[in-house]
């Protein structure tokens, strides 16, 4: 069987389902499924694609490159992962087939013109190209756009029987007696302004903002001990981290809303967020239907409370988040844009 190999840096517990997933699709469509990396996160998952992992150079990769003799290289690194050219000019010195899964550009600095240089020099080289949502096919220059693929950036909620849970019962495991429910899941990096979640909802009668992901910090923790309606509940995994997703009305990180929105779309949960920086994932937030994006902090909790205090708003918006899910968030839209570019690339 034709081996397909995806070589990443850091490999997150969320890419590790996605890549679970595609195993058995690979399978149907006549591929193995191989992963290499200098690491995977440990988050209990087992891996039902074959995982390689080797400190990050040029000539261990060609080591195990030669090894394989995959049918297709995808490269999915940054531009500071310096043996990401190397690995490329290897692929085409061997005649192998390399896609370059990416965002295009820096979305933290899209207007450098060195690191656009190296961008283009790349694309250029790869025999096919993937990037996230259709809004992204502005990155690439036009001469390379006839080999872009659009697989839609997600997780694998495709395993959850989302019927199962009850949002009352988890309440009352976790201790939380408030009738509405705002979830913050991710890291708490300083970028992504949960004080500004935090500070907003504070004290809100019937309202609890339930936040899981690591990083806290100790006035943050203060925050949480302090304040009655404000929980933080860790970091958790698999089943525990399913059950806090099911209990939620709304989904809502201040900036920087990462594939968090593609969850909550999958829970019918609305996402509220605001101007500012965002991830390419936020294409799956339609404003009025999916969402809401504000356009400073008042205006923020104002949506917030919106939504909030009017049911009827909030169940239509439920239902769109379901549309939405089924159209263009599934983890089938991802793997599609995947298998197109692999059998362009190899002519099928």
């Amino acid at each position: 069987m034709k081996k397909i190999l995806l070589i990443s840096n850091y490999v997150f517990h969320y890419r590790q389902k996605v890549y679970n997933y595609f195993v058995d699709r690979f399978m149907q469509d006549g591929y193995e499924f191989h992963v290499l990396s200098n690491e995977f996160q440990n988050a209990g998952y087992d891996f039902k694609f074959t995982a390689h992992t080797l400190p990050m150079s040029a000539r261990g990769y060609e080591t195990v490159i030669r090894k394989l003799k995959p049918a297709v290289v995808i490269v999915f690194l940054h531009l500071k992962d310096k043996i990401q050219i190397p690995i490329i000019h290897y692929c085409k010195r061997k005649k192998i087939p390399v896609i370059f899964w990416n965002k295009g550009v820096s979305d933290q600095d899209p207007h450098n013109p060195v690191k656009n240089m190296l961008y283009h020099h790349i694309h250029n080289c790869c025999d096919a190209l993937i990037t996230y949502t259709p809004e992204m096919t502005e990155n690439f220059q036009k001469k390379n756009r006839h080999k872009l693929f659009i697989a839609y950036n997600t997780v694998d909620c495709s395993d959850i029987d989302r019927s199962k849970y009850n949002k009352q019962t988890i309440r009352r495991k976790y201790g939380i007696k408030e009738k509405k429910v705002v979830l913050y899941i991710s890291r708490l990096k300083k970028n992504k302004r949960i004080e500004i979640l935090l500070n907003a909802l504070a004290d809100m009668p019937d309202v609890a903002v339930v936040v899981m992901g690591a990083g806290i910090t100790p006035a943050l923790k203060e925050m949480f001990d302090s304040v009655s309606n404000l929980y933080y509940m860790g970091t958790k995994y698999g089943e525990e981290g399913t059950e806090i997703w099911a209990m939620g009305d709304i989904f809502s990180i201040p900036v920087n809303v990462g594939l968090g929105i593609n969850e909550a779309i999958f829970w019918n949960m609305p996402v509220v967020t605001m101007q500012g920086f965002q991830p390419p994932e936020i294409y799956y937030l339609k404003e009025g239907k999916t969402g809401f994006i504000a356009k400073n902090e008042e205006d923020y909790k104002q949506k917030l409370l919106y939504l909030l205090q009017n049911d009827d708003v909030l169940q239509k918006m439920r239902k769109e988040c379901q549309k939405e899910y089924e159209e263009e968030v599934t983890i089938d839209k991802m793997y599609q844009g995947f298998i197109s570019a692999i059998q362009y690339c190899r002519g099928i």
